[in-house]
């Protein structure tokens, strides 16, 4: 009669000498779950094949099965688990039976401490490849000391070289990973350094606050009321906007950044990057870095400061403003500044002033910048590119 015989979880108690622990699984026989009494014997290695006995068998005679599941309790001894990988190996018979035993491979591996493990198919070598999760008492344990294992969940590959553990969602709405507790528990996502902790974050249930701490003090806080509060000094290197003014009108000025990440090639969302030039276009092609600028309707844009490099003699960049109307779909385009000379080693500035004043009308317009290289192509990569531009805008309030 055929077997299989699928071992889930085994739990330890105490530490990994400790005997007995608890052995949990599941048995098919014939294609089905398993009903009725059987007979198992367990016997423990060193050594997923061949290899040394350790301890003694575990012989259980008459073990109820139920729906395939059994639960046996195993004893190979005080010394039997010293901080090796183990392996055990099963064999069974019917529970009326006084004949042999049909033996269950591969064996089980428990590891340096009585753990989950599995036995698949009698006779089939289906076996879990490499297994890196050990596990103490309430511990579970991934990879090795000092180790360079990474972890993806629905995705195959880093997004920085350094990734230790991504969640990727597919979906194109939110997406990401919750950390839960209990009611009244108070969930959290910590950072440290050097075995230390430096800095979490955290929702209190009671206050119903989330709440940024840093060396054990809570630094920043949006409260029940959705106010938030800052504990420390608030510094702040530019402008501070209030979207509610209490009539009192006036001007802000705001700001709106570009960084290679937001720069485009052509008229495409495909991005080349250059580490000391930034934004670049492919070497030989005669395409553009597109900017998209979304910007409030009605500021006046007062400044465009342009960081770049350009260490091509023969190419100059060529920063243009380009208008698309509304209605017509027709492109306009104002040369709006254009480098002279080139520095092999110095990231360059382009200060832009526009005259007349750039007002910005979204109901006519959408607006957007590109930089072209003055020669028909590109040079080559490193020569020619934008590491940022920073606009700065006004904006009259009612």
């Amino acid at each position: 009669m055929r077997r299989t015989c699928v071992l889930g979880l085994v739990a330890a108690a105490g530490l990994a000498q400790s005997e007995p622990f608890v052995f949990q699984g599941s048995l098919n026989d014939g294609g089905a779950p398993a009903e009725g009494t059987y007979d198992l014997q367990f016997f423990l290695y060193d050594a997923e094949i061949g290899g040394t006995q350790i301890g003694s068998a575990n012989t259980l005679d008459d073990i109820e099965v139920s729906n395939g599941a059994f639960s046996v309790e195993l004893d190979f001894g005080d010394d039997a688990f010293d901080g090796s990988d183990r392996w055990v190996a099963i064999v069974v018979r019917d529970g009326d039976s006084t004949g042999a035993y049909t033996p269950l491979n591969p064996r089980a591996k428990i590891g340096n401490a009585p753990q989950a493990s599995f036995a698949n198919k009698a006779g089939e070598a289906t076996t879990l490849s490499d297994p890196f999760w050990t596990q103490a008492p309430g511990i579970l344990f991934f990879g090795v000391d000092e180790g360079d294992d990474q972890v993806f969940i629905n995705r195959n590959r880093d997004i920085e070289n350094s990734d230790i553990f991504v969640v990727h969602s597919s979906m194109n709405g939110l997406g990401g990973m919750t950390i839960s507790t209990w009611a009244n528990g108070m969930p959290y996502y910590g950072y440290a350094t050097g075995g230390f902790s430096r800095a979490k974050t955290y929702y209190d249930p009671v206050t119903d606050a989330w709440v940024v701490s840093k060396n054990g003090q809570d630094l920043l806080e949006i409260d029940q009321n959705d106010d938030v509060v800052i504990t420390n000094n608030l510094i702040v290197n530019g402008t501070i906007t209030s979207m509610g003014n209490g009539g009192g009108g006036g001007t802000i000025v705001g700001y709106k950044t570009f960084t290679p990440d937001s720069i485009f090639r052509s008229f495409s969302f495909d991005r080349a990057f250059n580490a000391f030039a930034g934004a670049i276009e492919v070497q030989g092609t005669s395409g553009y870095l597109r900017m998209d600028l979304d910007l409030p309707h009605g500021v006046v844009i007062t400044n465009i400061h342009v960081e770049y490099v350009d260490r091509s003699s023969s190419s100059n960049l060529r920063f243009e403003l380009w208008t698309r109307d509304r209605v017509t779909l027709d492109y306009s385009e104002e040369v709006l500044g254009t480098s002279n000379g080139f520095d092999l080693n110095m990231v360059q500035v382009m200060d832009i002033v526009p005259d007349p004043a750039l007002v910005i009308d979204n109901t006519e317009c959408t607006y957007g910048f590109r930089a072209f290289s003055t020669s028909s192509t590109w040079p080559a990569a490193g020569n020619l590119g934008i590491r940022s531009v920073l606009v700065e805008y006004e904006q009259t309030l009612p």
